[in-house]
């Protein structure tokens, strides 16, 4: 009988579908030289055929007077690292009419270092770095190359 229990037992469990990460993620690295800890919101972030979005959200961002930062990112055919376009952002609490913001015509470097599907969920891991300038939000016009900030940023995310 013991046996006959193991053997009912293993079979269940072997008949449980595996359990992905939940979506989300953190992301760590520097912001102008800074180090910094901060979360993939997985409720504003996403992927599709073609594209990745990341809502990076934390204190770190809001301790600098920032909002939350986004990281998106574009390709045609198969994801393989070579994106077609790649812009980071972020607001400012002090003025919403402005923001930071970079991409890969200004030298915003994305570097996948894994992606995989599992099931309806994209693991995907990668780091970003260059320089995000500040300027209007609606634009992307008078930018203030004065002012600006660096970031060397790595993350893990699972996206729905």
């Amino acid at each position: 009988m013991r046996n006959l229990t193991i053997a009912f037992a293993g079979l269940f469990f072997a008949a449980m579908p595996a359990f992905a990460a939940d979506p989300g993620g953190t992301v760590t690295g520097t912001i102008d030289g800074e180090e910094v800890e901060l979360s993939v919101f997985s409720q504003q972030s996403d992927y599709g055929n073609s594209h990745i979005s990341l809502y990076i959200i934390g204190d770190a961002l809001g301790g600098r007077g920032l909002g939350a930062m986004s990281l998106g990112a574009e390709w045609m055919g198969n994801l393989d690292g070579n994106f077609s376009h790649v812009e980071v952002s972020t607001r400012m609490h002090e003025n919403p009419l402005r923001m930071y913001y970079g991409d890969d015509d200004d030298g915003l470097t994305l570097t996948l270092t894994n992606s995989a599907i599992a099931g309806d969920l994209l693991e995907i891991s990668g780091r970003v770095q260059g320089t995000l300038t500040q300027m209007d939000r609606i634009g992307h016009k008078n930018p203030d190359p004065d002012d600006t900030f660096s970031i060397d940023l790595s993350f893990d995310a699972v996206l729905e």
